[in-house]
């Protein structure tokens, strides 16, 4: 009985601490995220990068533009040591799209891909976001 009981409390506080889909499809989002994109294209290559949170990484293409990589699988970014590589599912193309790898030069990392792209502006801050809009 007392274990039923655990049982019962323990999915009740559960359930009591999920946040409900509605809450999650209103919270804000970060308001340096453009719009999502379907593609960056590189003349060269990335100029640089940096972790933004545990699944994303924002990449710079040119001297003013970044973009935000939300990132899905193992891989963790804060591991990556001095690089990082992009892989295009289309062989050797200059362009990147969801679905394509991310790799580090960590030995422990694991493997990811891009789940989406947007346009990332690192000066946005709520009041210029309204204002654009």
């Amino acid at each position: 009985m007392k274990l039923v009981l655990a049982a019962c409390a323990s999915a009740l506080l559960a359930a009591a601490c999920t946040t409900p889909p509605a809450q999650i499809a209103d919270a804000k989002p970060d308001p340096r995220q453009g719009k999502e994109v379907r593609q960056i294209c590189f003349t060269q290559q990335i100029r640089n990068w940096r972790e933004n949170d545990r699944k994303s990484i924002i990449i710079e293409k040119g001297v003013k533009e970044e973009f935000k990589l939300d990132l899905i699988g193992a891989c963790q970014p804060s591991d990556a040591f001095l690089n990082i590589g992009l892989v295009s599912r289309v062989g050797g193309g200059s362009c990147l799209s969801s679905g394509d790898r991310l790799v580090t030069d960590s030995q422990f990392d694991g493997s990811c891909s891009i789940r989406n792209i947007y346009e990332w502006h690192k000066d946005a801050t709520e009041t210029t976001t309204a204002a654009a809009n």
